[in-house]
């Protein structure tokens, strides 16, 4: 699921069909080496270094990240109307993604990140979904995930002779950008409507690209993004973490699985087996969260078909290996070496923090991700 390597092959076969395993390696040959924590020990470079990942051409970028474990929620962005602009592009080279891992908007993103997650510990999505009470902008991002799942209604997938990349999403994605404005301009009170076209930015670039028709981690970090800029905005609160987490943002998996399945989306530059799946992160570093300390169920837990259906519906980490399970045919041993390396490590509390360093390494440090996020006054380049 990671960007950076080479693209998913395309193969003429039915359009209806699930996403194929991911081949295994033949005997004898060594496993590709990753950066996180349950993965083979690679030497350590110096801080601001950058390194050639093995097996690929792509440089990692190791510059530390200035965050604290705390996200201050009643800090917001004071920005006036005229100073909201339409966020551009600002990385286009190794030094570029070094300059951004060291800002303090980085720092603060991963900061509000590391916050969430030490509010899941012990929670359970049907339990925070029975409580109900959201707040009035969490419920109204809830209703524009709504909007555009019924934009799939709308537009039905094409007859096609390829695996992936159904022609129909472009006219699906067509749709949703001449609408994404107005869908995020009814998240936000009057007050602050001169954000709109800021946040529809990310918004719109959450489920997809048009022309590769994919998705992967740097169209999900969108969606954070437009997250992270409620919460400067002052629209998301410290009390709304879990339902942000388990309410908002598992609405948004769910309706990505269902546009991945209905247009045949390629996986964005996919590591395939080497993966946690073909195109989530975020959902594993927040469903590993949800578990630390947990009596009952360990990482190797994942194994066993009646925890994973008995979980499944309560924890985003189980939930995920449902999911692979039903696109992937064969065990996890077999289809996704990664998950299975991880379901070794004893504790949560690990396998929590390696996917936040996974996180960081792998998706915010890689150029071919990050080199497409947009800058605006929410989400600020510093010069």
């Amino acid at each position: 699921m990671m960007d950076g390597t080479g693209r998913a092959r395309r193969e003429d076969v039915g359009a209806s069909m699930p996403p194929p395993p991911p081949r295994v390696p033949r005997l004898g040959v060594p496993l590709p080496q990753t950066s996180a924590p349950w993965g083979p020990r690679v030497p350590t470079p110096r801080p601001g270094a950058t390194r050639r990942d093995s097996g690929t051409n792509a440089t990692t970028t190791t510059t530390a990240i200035r965050s604290s474990t705390e996200f201050d929620f009643e800090k917001g962005v004071e920005v006036g109307h005229e100073e909201h602009a339409v966020p551009c592009k600002r990385i286009s080279s190794e030094a570029d993604v070094r300059k951004f891992l060291g800002s303090a908007t980085c720092g603060d993103y991963v900061s509000f990140v590391k916050c969430l997650c030490g509010k899941l510990a012990g929670a359970k999505v049907t339990e925070v979904e029975a409580e109900g009470g959201l707040s009035e902008p969490l419920a109204k991002v809830r209703e524009a995930l709504a909007a555009v799942s019924a934009i799939v209604d709308e537009v039905p997938p094409r007859e096609h002779n390829m695996r992936y990349g159904n022609p129909a999403f472009r006219d699906w994605h067509d749709l949703l950008c001449q609408r994404a404005e107005g869908l995020v301009s009814a998240v936000l009170p009057e007050s602050q409507r001169g954000a709109s076209r800021e946040l529809a930015y990310y918004f719109s670039d959450s489920f997809g690209n048009r022309t590769r028709i994919d998705y992967g981690t740097g169209h999900e970090t969108n969606f954070f993004v437009f997250l992270f800029c409620l919460a400067k905005l002052g629209l998301v609160r410290e009390g709304d973490s879990k339902a942000l987490v388990l309410c908002v943002f598992n609405d948004y998996l769910k309706l990505m699985r269902r546009i991945q399945r209905t247009y045949g989306l390629e996986p964005a530059g996919s590591r395939g087996c080497w993966g946690l799946d073909d195109y989530q992160m975020l959902p594993f570093l927040f469903g590993a969260a949800q578990l630390v300390g947990h009596p009952l169920i360990k990482p190797k837990s994942v194994h066993n078909p009646d925890f994973v259906e008995a979980f499944a519906k309560d924890f985003l980490y189980f939930g995920c290996v449902e999911y692979v399970l039903q696109v992937k045919k064969g065990s996890l041993g077999e289809t996704s070496p990664m998950l299975n390396d991880i379901s070794a490590v004893g504790r949560w509390q690990k396998v929590s923090t390696g996917m936040l360093k996974m996180y960081e390494g792998e998706v915010l440090s890689k150029l071919p991700i990050v080199q497409h996020l947009g800058f605006g006054s929410l989400f600020r380049w510093e010069e």
